[in-house]
């Protein structure tokens, strides 16, 4: 009995002590959206970008014909957070990030069937490694416009 029980166990105290972060982004006056990472050694992507619409118009190389379609880019912050191994209480994150802004959309070829949009935007990269510790909120700001709120959780 105390064989079959012993398995169980350890499953359940080992979830006691699994944790997990609160992560809150806020964007200007935005109010914050919240996620939620385990600390499981697995990257977990978070996805803060807002679609846009521009209006795409080519000429199909293979059939020579001209082709006006909607096309879709993509502005905001988008984040990598991966748990490394605990360090005594603390617990180190791996951040990584990028920041997508829309620097021009200049009018392209004309055709029959429309005008090309052509758009520019600008990447800013991140990496850093923060280390949380259990009660206390660890603040990032990036680009100098998005704020990442990240605190331990258990």
């Amino acid at each position: 009995m105390i064989k079959r029980l012993l398995p169980l166990l350890l499953v359940i105290a080992g979830s006691a002590e699994a944790s997990q972060a609160q992560v809150s982004v806020i964007v200007g006056s935005n109010e914050p959206e919240v996620f939620i990472v385990p600390f499981d050694g697995q990257a977990h992507e978070l996805d803060i970008r807002d679609s846009h619409r521009y209006h795409a118009a080519f000429v199909d190389p293979a059939t020579k014909r001209e082709i006006c379609r909607d096309g879709e880019y993509k502005t905001g912050l988008v984040l990598k957070l991966r748990s490394l191994p605990i360090e005594g209480t603390e617990q180190p994150i791996e951040v990584l990030g990028m920041v997508s802004d829309l620097s021009a959309i200049n009018d392209g070829a004309k055709l029959k069937c429309g005008t090309n949009q052509e758009v520019k935007l600008t990447n800013t990269a991140l990496s850093d490694t923060v280390r949380l510790q259990p009660n206390k909120t660890k603040p990032m700001v990036i680009d100098g416009k998005w704020t990442v709120l990240l605190k331990m959780q258990h």
